[in-house]
């Protein structure tokens, strides 16, 4: 009998171990949280003057580099106008991709894209376009490279504002092509504003949302839609269907994050074509952020598969894709969203 009760006790209790490993969402070989530095004291040297319309294009100084981590990407950038530290993590047998970002002006995130013109279908790699515009971290934006409607845009019609221009509805739009456009459903839209805060908008139509933005002002620097929103006001938000984005599907997904006033999160995972890693459901992703990343205050899902590009400096390269070093596609884009050096040394 003694070894009978024996028996059942290793049971239970092999039984409660293994309940407890199964549940909530751990991470695997998690590396320690990495922080967001303090920008260091402003000293030898002086702040480029950013505008909404004009960047000086500063090029990221190979002083500023420090570290070496994943895919032999450099560990973070530090000068008084920006600190960016990259990390990487597992969860549900996925490997992921971080970087945290600090900046000293809102106009130091900004948009670009590959042609002034939606009309112009023109696409590239994301590491050469962030060499153009001299960017330090970076990652894809949401333009789709599909064909375009004549006049309006590209089949994902929302609105879009970059550094403050209107891209959608084009100013050369019939009146009749845009009143149609106002009238299609609208999808959840991010504002990023003056004080670069991640605002996220919503209405019934596309011409709802746009009169909105458009009441901003000069407020309202750049706009897009790709969506959903994942996290608002700090709360996940499940549930969301979509097959466009395969959102019940393992992917490589990818978001953009506010954590504080200039403070951001750019997070990316990988999917089963990368060695090692299996995906994320949407919901999985979003689990994934408000469990290990709990400071997010908005997020918002951008363009996930191949799509998904950080770009940071690699090796002796300057600018490189450096999530899913493990290889799978890089897609060429047509823009990307950037955060950028606003330092001169003395």
């Amino acid at each position: 009998m003694k070894n009978r009760m024996s028996k059942i006790l290793a049971l239970v209790l092999a039984m409660m171990t293994l309940t407890a490993c199964c549940c909530g969402v751990r991470a695997e070989e998690a590396e320690e949280p990495v922080p967001v530095l303090e920008l260091p004291e402003a000293k030898d040297g002086t702040f480029a003057p950013l505008t909404a319309a004009e960047n000086p294009m500063i090029s990221p100084k190979d002083r500023f580099y420090s570290g070496t981590g994943a895919s032999k990407a450099a560990a973070s950038y530090q000068n008084p106008s920006i600190t960016v530290n990259l990390g990487t993590g597992r969860v549900h047998q996925t490997a992921y991709m971080y970087a945290r970002v600090k900046i000293a002006s809102p106009y130091q995130l900004r948009i670009a894209a590959v042609e002034d013109s939606l009309a112009k279908v023109t696409t590239l790699i994301g590491s050469k376009i962030a060499a153009r515009v001299k960017a330090v971290v970076g990652v894809n934006g949401v333009l789709e490279s599909d064909v375009t409607s004549s006049g309006v845009g590209a089949r994902l019609a929302g609105p879009v504002l970059i550094q403050g221009e209107w891209k959608r509805p084009a100013a050369t739009s019939s009146e009749q092509k845009i009143n149609k456009w106002r009238e299609d459903e609208g999808r959840e839209t991010l504002v990023i504003d003056d004080e670069g805060n991640l605002n996220i908008v919503t209405g019934e139509t596309w011409g709802d949302i746009y009169d909105t933005i458009v009441a901003m002002g000069d407020h309202a620097v750049n706009a897009f839609c790709f969506g959903p929103a994942i996290v608002v006001n700090g709360e996940p938000v499940y549930g969301y269907y979509s097959r466009a984005i395969s959102t019940a599907k393992r992917a490589q997904r990818m978001a953009i994050c506010q954590t504080g006033p200039l403070e951001y999160l750019l997070i990316t995972s990988e999917g089963p074509e990368n060695p090692g890693s299996k995906g994320l459901q949407l919901d999985q992703f979003i689990e994934l952020i408000v469990t290990e990343f709990p400071e997010v205050q908005t997020a918002y899902n951008l363009d996930g598969g191949s799509s998904s590009t950080l770009i940071f400096r690699e090796g002796s390269e300057t600018w490189a894709k450096v999530n899913c070093p493990k290889g799978g596609k890089t897609r060429p884009l047509r823009d990307i969203i950037y955060f950028a050096d606003a330092w001169i040394p003395d």
